[in-house]
């Protein structure tokens, strides 16, 4: 009878350890694409909306629900990027997903989805921010001898740019335009695009905000959405175009 009982119990245990090895709890589950789009790569020209189109391609989220895009990415010096991390939140099936891009320099793109267990909170669409990124005029920027750092950041306090942030721009017609002072009072979120040179002064670490090197930041206001909810801009122009 003993024996009987330790069968059944080593059984039991057998089972819940395959269990557990199976189960994969909602917050974790993950879907890699077996599709892996090769995307057009050339110097000083990402793939941004190419990025985009292809996850609409492989991956079926609910674009309306887009949200919140997370981009981090690397140049060389010579102003080819080396690699790009792109995600952002969209349901699928009316669950919440979050979706990631993993692009190399050769162009190859490597897609996957992790299913959450919580509503990510209401930002704007991925596509306004590529779409600005997408008209950065890569080939005027000056990439140092270790290339450069991008990433888009979100606020969601009330800021000011002054001249303490010496390299401030918003996109206009595929051009950088100087701002000499911009300050947001909005309850939105709102989003910046910095560029950072890879080799830090006086040999620390590159800083990963603004705040903590800002004479050495490149910081670039998307329009039209950003300039739109910025309380007062500045541009740099001699006659001293405003727009309050």
């Amino acid at each position: 009878m003993r024996d009987r009982w330790l069968i059944l119990g080593i059984v039991i245990v057998v089972i819940f350890v395959f269990w557990r090895a199976s189960y994969v709890p909602p917050g974790y589950e993950m879907i890699h694409y077996e599709t892996v789009p090769v995307l057009p790569v050339e110097e000083y020209d990402p793939p941004f909306i190419e990025i985009w189109e292809a996850m609409e391609a492989e991956i079926p989220f609910e674009n309306e629900t887009a949200k919140s895009p997370m981009l981090v990415m690397e140049f060389d010096r010579n102003g080819s990027f080396t690699y790009i991390q792109f995600a952002f939140f969209a349901d699928m099936e009316g669950e919440s997903w979050v979706h990631s891009a993993f692009v190399l320099q050769n162009g190859s793109a490597y897609l996957s989805s992790q299913r959450l267990d919580h509503r990510p909170p209401p930002h704007a669409h991925p596509l306004g921010a590529l779409a600005a990124l997408d008209e950065i005029p890569f080939d005027q920027i000056s990439y140092g001898t270790k290339g450069m750092s991008l990433k888009v950041f979100y606020h969601e306090q009330n800021r000011t740019y002054d001249d303490t942030y010496r390299n401030i721009y918003a996109v206009e017609n595929g051009t950088l335009r100087p701002l000499e002072f911009i300050s947001f009072a909005t309850t939105e979120v709102w989003n910046t695009i910095e560029i950072y040179p890879r080799d830090p002064p006086d040999g620390n670490r590159t800083p990963t905000a603004i705040d903590e090197d800002p004479p050495r930041a490149l910081v670039v206001f998307p329009p039209p959405r950003e300039i739109a909810l910025a309380e007062r801009v500045l541009y740099a122009e001699t006659d001293g175009t405003e727009r309050v």
